[in-house]
């Protein structure tokens, strides 16, 4: 029986939930050491579209697995749900050590997007919920999607450094192990038996929250433009500046936001505005208030999701937080790269329109709206 059936109490950081929020680290970062290579290989074997077809690909297949997650998870043990998700990443990896053109290459990352979405949902929509005290898992759900956030850190840098310092090969071992290493963290989590159920094979259940999308559309807007931008950093410094600004969203929302949901969300955009303004003079002030708008919003966002959700939802809300973020982050992240080499492209306009309908839409169409609709 699991703690929140049994009226257990367990404190936020016990051991198991430690497992899991490094399990996910080192699966996101792994994944997102691909952000730069892939535009990089797929430009070069089959041009800009080769390029959009390759982010369709992984997130279609985030798509086509997650209406079968609620089936899994309940018919099946969780923890080897989630394996079996890891296992999936790892295979897919394993491919691009060979040769396989750019039709193989979208397949690939189809597979290896199937994979993550069932990852993600096995272990952020469930064992994460299952393994926490009912009353710490917004907690937990906050701290576990900054795990995510500081992975987008150091994900790209480390897939350029590997990359251009050891070449294409190593860089796939190195994400392989990376991924290896959270499956043996998963394979050693402690998960309490739970007797199967008989639920409907394809349901919206764990993957998606229908009545979510007014908060779907500005979270997906603030995301693409931040990743348009991150899209056009190069080299180590922009990304280690980056993950300050996450590091100042965290103590900001701490010291001063943490019960002014849209004070934080309007401060989020503003210093978003300033990364943009930033970017042409100072790539490394730039880079801290994207990292410290993004969070801002972003971490907002994901409790406006929480907060709208029934009790037995919460796991939806989560999925469709992860679906607008991964979407937009390789969308935004694959524009830059397509665009990069125009002389006439700049992330400034990009961000400056594209943040700007999300401030608009959120104050217009969500903030009374949200009002009206949250639970907790």
């Amino acid at each position: 029986m699991v703690a929140g059936i049994t009226g257990e109490r367990k404190p936020l950081w016990h051991a198991d939930f430690v497992k899991i929020l490094l399990a996910d680290f080192l699966v996101c970062l792994s994944l997102y050491m691909f952000l730069p290579a892939v535009p990089l290989y797929v430009w070069s074997a089959g041009g800009v579209w080769a390029v959009w077809t390759a982010v369709a690909a992984f997130v279609a297949g985030m798509c086509l697995t997650g209406p079968f997650c609620n089936y899994w998870l309940d018919a099946y043990r969780r923890k080897y749900v989630a394996l079996w998700g890891v296992a999936g990443v790892v295979a897919t990896t394993g491919l691009f050590l060979f040769e396989l053109g750019v039709a193989g290459f979208c397949l690939a990352r189809l597979v290896q997007g199937a994979a993550y979405g069932v990852f993600q949902i096995a272990v952020g929509g469930t064992l994460l919920l299952d393994l926490s005290d009912s009353g710490k898992r917004t907690e937990a759900a906050h701290v576990y999607y900054w795990f995510t956030r500081l992975a987008l850190a150091f994900g790209p840098l480390a897939g350029m450094v590997v990359i251009h310092d050891f070449g294409p090969r190593l860089f796939v071992v190195f994400s392989l192990a990376l991924s290896l290493c959270a499956a043996g963290l998963l394979w050693v989590l402690r998960v309490p038996f739970r007797a199967p159920l008989e639920p409907v094979l394809c349901s919206f259940d764990r993957f998606w929250l229908p009545r979510g999308w007014r908060i779907f559309v500005p979270l997906f807007l603030v995301v693409f433009a931040a990743a348009s931008v991150l899209g056009g950093f190069r080299g180590a410094l922009p990304y280690l500046f980056l993950s300050l600004g996450f590091w100042l969203a965290l103590t900001f929302h701490v010291l001063f936001f943490k019960e002014r949901l849209q004070v934080e969300l309007a401060a989020g955009f503003l210093v978003l505005f300033l990364s943009f303004l930033l970017y042409k003079y100072s790539e490394w002030g730039a880079a801290v208030c994207l990292g410290c708008g993004l969070g801002l919003a972003t971490s907002r966002y994901l409790l406006s999701y929480i907060r709208i959700c029934a009790h037995c939802e919460r796991a939806t809300a989560q999925a469709s937080y992860l679906l607008a973020w991964e979407f937009a982050l390789l969308s935004g992240y694959a524009l830059s790269s397509v665009t990069l080499k125009k002389e006439d492209f700049s992330p400034l306009c990009v961000g400056v329109a594209l943040v700007g309908v999300a401030a608009l839409f959120h104050f217009f169409f969500v903030r009374k709206w949200y009002a009206s609709h949250k639970r907790k």
